[in-house]
Parts: structure tokens; C-alpha cells; sequence
């Protein structure tokens, strides 16, 4: 062997000894847990075949075939990429549900792709669980600090996995371990992650990187079950002292004295999905009041508190029979591991916007989308609200009819829509990142139940109470304005309060007439039709696409 090496050229003996040294790492890499280097080149590999792809093959026209290659290649490339966060899990599929969730204006192909994410995190053995869990209790069994603990978990995420386990006083806990990997993962995936929106901002031209630092940084906080503890708290004190909440919205308490960096204890809560209809009518639960509720609380959050749950999705918001009202509901929020905090500036500026929105006072809604960077602030009002939004007259919008030049153009000047839609990325209000997921699962929630509530007045309302108690206590800290101007204050917060109570009117007239075509339907016609929210969701999508060029997909809001 020794003969042979030496008899080959310098250059061969360099190839063959760098195979067999890569060879040699990438073997014990797979034998490891994190598989750092495995996962590392599938990711660049792949990322940068899917923007070669895309350079090479996005090229629209008029041919009559365009559109139907353009979207095969949709597929493909929303297929290699998924495919990949699904092989390399953890905080893949954490940002590829982010990207599920936010991708109002990615090609159907996307939206598709997606939602199976929601269902790609395995569950990891006892013996993995039970290292963890010694590695941070000093050597303990789980054994010995529980009197039960199931081995095999109730739930499994991208970050962590529940067990359910009873405390020798008999309290019945879940107790929620991290994946070992995710840690050792984190900042290369992350790194990684910021390193592709930077290759893919110089190939396409296009503001991606600007929000990295902010979605790290929320990530990193997930990991963290200590600040999860902290998280639950202050979300579990707020709503204790909201008179509005007090006894309807539970947030389950944390048994700090047994919880660590990775593992939390909590108390364990029996309760129904908020959106599992069919079990929530078995059990005689309410289900208008628990979706009003759940409105209620997370409207208040982003208008009112400003510590706002990034998560809300079905499995983080369970509903029970109210201990002590009966024929009442109980709503219960977990997982409170991705919050943000609003600064008081955007809280209060978001709550104008909103009124502004609904008073049609464009100057105010034009100075604040300016004063955050954004171009755009119609096509904003429409993302915001969820709806179409016209600043002169009601939207009306019928059946798209367009030939192939308009697709073309449609297709062809979608790029710069994108990249002028936000002026100067800055000015952005980073809260906007997770405030607008937030929205946009709770609308989802309400979807799917057949849209039960007008989410967009409470949501609106909440606008206004987060407003008025600011108002309010400036009034009343400013002890140099004279009777007379408090009163004309007065007077006029009055008369715009009255206003706006007009427009939620009119907005509750065309829900409930929407529920009574519905119901109408049902008893005469044996039929179902849309429900409020999609009435609204088909409205957006039209004008969306006549719009901005932008399709989307049919049933992206049912993920």
C-alpha cells in the first residue's frame, strides 16, 4: 500500500487522501446526534441548486405553455427545499413553519408544501429523554423526582417533546423535554439560514436579509425553557388582572423548583383543541364563546399589553367546562416559549393605524405606513386587515378576466412590486414579523369553524381600548391643560368613538347578513356556503392577484 502511494503523483496522492479524509468525517458525522456536516452540505447543496434553477428557468412569456412550466418549477424547487428541512428537522422545521405561515406571497407550490411540515417532528427515545434530563438534574432519574412518568411522549415538536408525569403529591404534570441536538444545531443552522437569504438578496435583487437578526433572536428565546417559564407569568398575570379575562383565559401554572434550561414542568390541562369542532360539540362546549375568547385574548395582547404569543396555533390553545360558570367555556393557552415584547411607540401607533383604517382618516394611515418604510400603504391595509381595503369606495371585486399579457405582465413586474413594497427596511417595526403571524393563525382557527366570530371588530375594538386607556392617562398626568380643553378632549374623543361604533355596525350588519344567507342556505337548499372569513379570504385572493399578480393558493388558510 505503501509502494503504491508512493509511486502515485502529488496531485492524485492530494485528491485521494482529501476522499478518504471527507470520506472518514462525513462517517463519523452520521454517527453523531447533531450530523452538523451532513446537514450543512445538504443545505448549501440544495439552496444553491434551487437559485441556479430559478435563474436559469424563471423566464415568463407569452408562449401559451409558460405559465404551466413556470409552475412546475414552482413545484420542484418547493419540494427540494421542504425536503430539506424535513431531513435535517429541529430549527428547519421551526423557520419552515414560519415560512408556511407567512407565505401569503409565495406560489401555491409553497403553500402546499408547507402544511406538511406540521407533521414531520418524530418523537425521540426514553433513553435520549432520560439522558437529558439527568445531564440537567445533577444525575437524577426521572423516577426519582416523579412518582409516574410516561415513556413514551402525548406530543412531539421541532424543539422539544411532552411526557406526561404525576408528582409525588399527586399533581398529574407535563413535562416538556428538549431535543439534545437542537443546541449543538442551532448556530450553525442559524448561520446558515442568515448565510442563504444573503446569497438569495444578491441573485434576485430582492429585501430578504433584513429580518434575520430579529427572527434569531426570537429562536434562540424558544430555546430557552427558563425564559419560557418567565414568558408563561407574565402572560399568566396579565390575564388574571384583565378584568375582561379574569376566569375565561387560563394560562397553566410552572413548577419552577423541578424546571431547567430543558426541561419545564407545568401543570397538565385536559382540554379540546380550539378547533376541533366535532369534540367540542360532544362535550357540550361552546364553541362561538371559545373562539370569541380566543380572539379576545390575543386582540388584547397586541393592542393593549404589547407581550404578544408568537404560537397560537390549535395545539397551544385547548378548551375545557368552566370550573365554576356553568354551561360556560374555559379557555387554556400553553407553549408560551415564542413571545415578543411591542415597544410602547409601535403599540400605540398600530392601534392608530387600525382606527385610521376604519375612520378612512388616510393622512394618519399614510404618515404612520411612511414613518415605517412602507411605500405601499393600501396594499398594507390589505395585508393588516386581512381584507381588501379601498380608501374611496367599497371593494368590489368579481371574477378575475385576464388574457395571457396581462399574466405576463403580472409575472414580470411582481419582482419590483416586492422589492418597492418596502421603501426603507429600517423603518420597519420588526414586531410586524410575528404580530402578523399571529393574526394570521387566529384567523386560520376561526376559519376553521365556519368563522363564528367577527374577528376583525373585536380585533377592532381592541384598537380602540388599547388608544383610549392612553389617552386617558395622558389626560390625566397633564396637569397644565385647562378644564375647558379636557372637555373639548372629551367631546371629541366621544364623537370619534361614536363614529367608530358606527363603522363596526356596519361591518356587523354584513357579518350576521352573511350567517343568516348561510343558514338560509342550509334550510332550504340543503348547501353550505362561505362562511365570514372566507368571503373575506376569496375577496383578498381576487384582489390580490388582480392586483399585485400574486395567486394563492385556495386552501392556504386551512393549515
Amino acid at each position: 500500500m505503501s509502494a503504491l502511494w508512493a509511486r502515485m503523483r502529488r496531485p492524485t496522492r492530494f485528491i485521494v487522501g482529501t476522499t478518504l479524509l471527507g470520506t472518514g468525517v462525513y462517517g463519523l458525522d452520521a454517527r453523531t446526534e447533531a450530523q452538523l456536516i451532513q446537514r450543512n452540505i445538504r443545505t448549501f447543496y440544495n439552496g444553491i441548486a434551487l437559485a441556479v434553477d430559478y435563474k436559469l428557468n424563471f423566464r415568463p412569456s407569452l408562449e401559451p405553455d409558460s405559465a404551466s412550466r413556470i409552475e412546475s418549477l414552482h413545484e420542484r424547487v418547493a419540494n427540494r427545499i421542504f425536503d430539506v428541512f424535513e431531513r435535517n428537522g429541529g430549527l428547519y422545521i421551526k423557520v419552515g413553519q414560519v415560512i408556511g405561515t407567512q407565505s401569503a406571497v409565495l406560489p401555491p407550490a409553497y403553500q402546499r408544501r408547507a402544511r406538511r411540515l406540521y407533521d414531520a417532528a418524530p418523537a425521540l427515545p426514553f433513553e435520549v429523554v432520560e439522558r437529558v434530563f439527568r445531564e440537567d438534574f445533577n444525575g437524577l432519574h426521572p423516577s426519582q423526582v416523579f412518582s409516574e412518568f410516561e415513556m413514551l411522549p402525548v406530543a412531539s415538536a421541532s424543539i422539544a417533546q411532552v411526557h406526561r408525569a404525576r408528582l409525588h403529591s399527586g399533581e398529574v404534570v407535563a413535562v416538556k423535554i428538549q431535543k439534545p441536538a437542537i443546541l449543538k444545531q442551532m448556530d450553525w443552522d442559524l448561520l446558515a439560514f442568515r448565510i442563504l437569504l444573503q446569497v438569495y438578496e444578491r441573485l434576485f435583487d430582492l429585501p430578504l436579509s433584513w429580518s434575520s437578526d430579529y427572527i434569531e433572536k426570537h429562536i434562540r428565546m424558544e430555546t430557552d425553557f427558563i425564559s419560557e417559564a418567565s414568558n408563561t407569568e407574565k402572560a399568566k398575570e396579565y390575564f388574571n388582572e384583565e378584568a375582561t379575562f379574569r376566569d375565561r383565559v387560563y394560562v397553566p401554572k410552572v413548577y419552577h423548583n423541578i424546571s431547567s434550561k430543558r426541561v419545564l414542568v407545568s401543570e397538565w390541562v385536559d382540554g379540546v383543541q380550539v378547533t376541533d369542532a366535532q369534540k367540542l360539540k360532544a362535550k357540550n362546549l361552546n364553541l362561538d364563546r371559545a373562539m370569541y375568547t380566543t380572539i379576545e385574548a390575543f386582540s388584547s395582547q397586541i393592542f393593549k399589553s404589547g407581550f404578544v404569543h408568537g404560537d397560537p396555533h390549535p395545539g397551544n390553545v385547548l378548551v375545557r367546562k368552566h370550573p365554576t360558570i356553568k354551561d360556560d367555556v374555559q379557555v387554556v393557552i400553553i407553549d408560551h416559549g415564542l413571545y415578543i415584547q411591542e415597544s410602547e411607540k409601535f403599540r400605540l401607533e398600530y392601534c392608530k393605524l387600525w382606527e385610521a383604517l376604519f375612520m378612512l382618516d388616510m393622512d394618519t394611515m399614510n404618515r404612520i405606513c411612511k414613518s415605517w418604510g412602507i411605500e405601499d400603504s393600501n396594499m398594507f391595509a390589505s395585508i393588516t386587515l386581512q381584507k381588501p381595503f379601498s380608501p374611496n369606495k367599497a371593494v368590489h371585486l368579481g371574477k378575475a378576466n385576464v388574457n395571457m399579457q396581462d399574466i405576463y405582465e403580472l409575472q414580470v413586474s411582481l419582482k419590483d412590486r416586492i422589492k418597492n413594497f418596502l421603501k426603507d427596511q429600517a423603518l420597519f417595526p420588526r414586531e410586524l414579523i410575528f404580530v402578523s403571524r399571529n393574526m394570521n393563525i387566529v384567523r386560520a382557527n376561526n376559519k376553521a369553524l365556519g368563522s363564528p366570530v367577527n374577528r376583525i371588530n373585536v380585533m377592532a375594538r381592541w384598537a380602540l381600548r388599547g388608544l383610549a386607556e392612553q389617552r386617558n392617562v395622558s389626560l390625566d398626568d397633564n396637569q397644565s391643560i385647562t378644564t375647558g380643553q379636557k372637555f373639548r378632549s372629551y367631546l371629541y374623543s366621544t364623537w370619534r368613538l361614536w363614529l367608530f361604533d358606527c363603522t363596526l355596525m356596519v361591518m356587523s350588519v354584513s357579518f350576521w347578513l352573511v350567517k343568516l344567507r348561510d343558514k338560509t342556505n342550509r334550510l332550504l337548499y340543503g348547501s353550505t356556503s362561505q362562511g365570514f372569513e372566507e368571503v373575506l379570504d376569496q375577496k383578498l385572493k381576487e384582489q390580490l392577484q388582480q392586483q399585485f399578480g400574486i395567486v394563492i393558493d385556495e386552501s392556504l388558510f386551512d393549515a
